[in-house]
Order: structure tokens, then sequence, then C-alpha cells
């Protein structure tokens, strides 16, 4: 193994991310640096692949085409291999062709690997890529979802929770700040940032505040924020004041079960949730369905205003037939569930596949 950290060591690129805006038809070809900290020679494999994100926010890498927002079948590579002489530095060109139909944003990776002696059938390989995300200038709809805005105060400490899905069809970047206001002096700024949060992603940002604030009943304690997007559009407003803050500290509302399945004996999209409380409050469900092939909002119901009591579970149960007229066809859904009540929004969300 000595041989496979040596070489993820040597050898490195000058542009990880790579992010692209192109037309309709258009051709472009960029460069790629690759630098050889080695004394020998190393040669490389090269190769496109697609990417997703996974649930738990890593990278998967698929064969060309496996994505649904795939492009690497755009890409034509300078080479297949390449040797990057000894302790220097080598340009590697790659041309993206954008089809004359193409609608949104699309992702893909380079990889450079090398081949390392193992020993019987055993070969080691290290690799570095280039991750490519394109947009499709004028095509491309933008547009980020704010689902979960919550603070929340103990002992004179405020926290923050903010979450966000990329409801549009392209890439998208989310930076800002959450900001700790008393009396309209910010006494304190977290910045927030992500950038390549792909569609249907969402960006979550937790934290507490350093600043441990004791005032007077008459003092206005606020908990801002503001995000920006790629294209520039903000979006800003306000958590909770201090009162609403602690009453989010005593208040405890809870989903216990949220289960979205497909009833093959009935031929129904079958959602079924239950809901819990530590107090009475009165509470706004809705659900929210988003086809993953397009990112699109498919159904949404809500609710009436239930009040839920702590002796209880509120069970809600929505179903929708399919394969008839207008129903819902088969395919892969996000199921959102919002619940919100005076103080707070929780925000659960699972994917169900129709075959």
């Amino acid at each position: 193994m000595c041989g496979l950290a040596g070489a993820l060591t040597t050898i490195s690129i000058d542009r990880p991310s790579i992010f692209l805006e192109t037309d309709r038809g258009s051709a472009a070809t960029y460069k790629i640096n690759l630098t050889n900290r080695n004394s020998t020679d190393l040669k490389l494999l090269v190769y496109a692949n697609d990417w997703v994100h996974t649930a738990k926010g890593g990278k998967e890498f698929l064969e060309p085409g496996g994505s649904r927002f795939s492009c690497a079948d755009w890409l034509t590579l300078e080479a297949e291999s390449v040797v990057v002489p000894a302790n220097s530095t080598l340009p590697f060109s790659f041309t993206l062709r954008t089809p004359g139909d193409a609608v949104g944003g699309h992702q893909a990776v380079i990889f450079f690997e090398t081949d390392l002696p193992g020993t019987g059938n055993i070969r080691y390989g290290a690799r570095v890529g280039s991750l490519i995300y394109q947009k499709t200038r004028k095509y491309t709809e933008d547009f980020l979802d704010t689902q979960r805005l919550k603070a929340a105060k103990q002992n004179g400490v405020y926290s923050y929770d903010i979450n966000l899905r990329n409801s549009g069809n392209a890439w998208n970047s989310a930076h800002g700040f959450v900001a700790l206001v008393v009396n309209g002096e910010a006494l304190e700024e977290v910045e927030l940032f992500t950038r390549g949060l792909l569609p249907g992603d969402t960006a979550r940002y937790t934290g507490v505040f350093n600043r441990r604030i004791t005032v007077d009943s008459k003092a206005r304690v606020e908990v801002l924020y503001m995000l920006e997007d790629a294209n520039g559009a903000l979006q800003t407003g306000q958590l909770l004041t201090a009162d609403s803050a602690q009453a989010v500290a005593g208040a405890k509302l809870w989903v216990e079960r949220f289960e979205p399945e497909h009833n093959k004996t009935k031929n129904i999209l079958q959602i079924r949730c239950d809901l819990a409380a530590a107090e009475t409050m009165t509470i706004k469900p809705a659900v929210t369905i988003y086809d993953t092939a397009t990112n699109q909002r498919v159904k949404t119901v809500e609710f009436n205003a239930k009040q839920i009591k702590p002796d209880k579970v509120e069970t809600l149960n929505v179903s929708w037939p399919i394969g008839l007229p207008g129903s819902i066809p088969a395919g892969e859904y996000v199921c959102v569930l919002t619940v919100q009540n005076d103080t707070e929004t929780l925000m659960e969300e699972k994917i169900v596949r129709i075959n």
C-alpha cells in the first residue's frame, strides 16, 4: 500500500470542481492542470463517470448515463491515458458538447487514475477527479425552497436550524449568514455556505451561537438569516423572536411515524403519519410529493388545522390512485411532510418507488 499512498500524495489537479454555463448546441474546450510531484514519470488512465449525492451526503460514482442528470456522454477527452513527467505540470484538455435540446443542469466527473502493481490478480489504483457542474444558459430554473426555519433558546443560549431544498432543475449554491441580533445590533454572525447543491438535494444548517444573552424583558432579541443563491436571488427573514424561541424550547412536537408506500393490492400511493406532542397545540400538516426524475411538484394535500393533545397520537392518512388518467404514474418520488404550529415547522422526507 506504500505505492498507493505515494501516488495519492504526488499527483494533484488544479480544478477539483468545474462550474460551467453553456449554450444549447455549443462545444467548448477546457483545461485541467495535472501536477506530478514524484521523481519519476507517472502514467494516468483518464475516463468520465456520472455521480450523484447519496442519502448520507457522500458521492456515488456511476457509469456514463447512470444518472438522470448525466453529461458524461457529452465529454470528449483529449486522450484515454497521459504521462505526466516527473516534477512537472501538464495541461489536459476536454471538450463539452451541449445537445440542442438540453434543459437544466447536468453533472459528470473526469477521473485520472494510476495503475500500481499488486500481487496475484490484485492491482492498486489511486485516482483524483474533477467534478463537472453544467448549466444550460436560458433553459435553467433556479429556486431554493426554505423548508425549515427554527430557533430555540435555552439558558440564554440561542440555536438555529435552517433547511433548504433545491427545487430547481440545475445545481445551485447557498451563501449567506445567520445572525443573533439584540435591539437591532448584530452581536454574532455565522456564515452559511453550500456550493454544488443538486436538484432535489437539501442543505441543512444547525448550530449554536457562542454569545450567551442575558437581557431584560423589554429587549428585542432576534435570529435573522440572509441567503443568496448562485444567481443573486435573496432570501431573508426572521427565524424567531426571543419570546417565540423560549416557547420552542418549552414545547415539544415530533413525528413518530411517516410511512409512504406503494400498496400494490389496492394500486395506490398510501401515506400514513403519526404525530405526537408534549402539550396541547394546534398544528397545520401538509404532504407534498416531488417527482425525482424532474424535481417537479406532483401533488400537495393541506390538512385542516388540527388540535393535538399530549395523551393522544394524531394519525393522518392520505392516498392517491396509480395508473388512472390524471393520477400518479410509476416512478420514484420524494414525499415531504411539513407540520406547522405557532412557533416552528417540522419537516420529514422519504423516497418511495412505484413499480
